[in-house]
């Protein structure tokens, strides 16, 4: 971060990853060792879905911000600055979304997905053109996965599902982010496209 070892957008960052993942862990914590509907629960998921994960996610937001000033008016790279914001919020949700859950083959595939969806926020900036089209892949998928298991009964479940607003907003969160590395992958493709010489006339 500017060959600095430490800075105040640092900290922030840390602050904000910090809140994040104790959360996480916290919430994956409750679920798994706490029958839905105790009030031990009830009051865990009240904190975290109205106080720690947004003042994390605000966090972290502040301080890319701070050291990344660029993402304020850089309008060529203005795709990716947007794909690194929407990964940060989609992986922020998708700590909230451990409480929607009791199997802890899902617990735990919300516990890996946050964390990668972090990493991604950081890297893809500078990510080369198959991270990103696995990033575009990774949305679409997501999409697919959430709709599929409120339409079906997957066998490795017991939790019927349903559309709620935590899934249907990180839902429009993925398709943003798709659309707008769809659209990255295609001008940076056009871009690379050698131009056609005319042929020259004779006046």
């Amino acid at each position: 971060m500017r060959g600095e070892r430490f800075t105040s957008g640092l900290a922030f960052i840390l602050a904000g990853l910090g809140i994040l993942f104790v959360t996480g862990a916290f919430e994956a914590e409750i679920v798994l060792t706490s029958g839905l509907g105790t009030p031990s629960y009830l009051g865990a998921t009240d904190l975290v879905r109205l106080s720690a994960v947004p003042w994390g996610l605000g966090l972290l937001f502040f301080g890319y911000a701070i050291d990344h000033p660029a993402v304020l008016w850089d309008q060529v790279h203005s795709r990716r600055i947007l794909a690194t914001f929407l990964l940060f919020a989609d992986g922020a949700i998708h700590i909230v979304a451990i409480g929607e859950h009791v199997e802890s083959i899902v617990v735990a595939f919300f516990l890996v997905l946050a964390p990668l969806e972090f990493i991604g926020g950081f890297t893809i900036l500078r990510a080369s053109r198959p991270i990103v089209w696995a990033w575009l892949l990774a949305a679409l998928a997501l999409i697919g996965l959430y709709i599929a298991s409120r339409l079906v009964v997957f066998s490795f479940v017991s939790q019927q599902y349903v559309f709620g607003p935590v899934g249907l907003v990180s839902k429009i969160i993925e398709g943003v982010l798709a659309f707008a590395l769809a659209q990255e992958l295609w001008t940076t493709s056009a871009a690379r496209r050698p131009r056609a010489v005319r042929p020259a006339t004779q006046s």
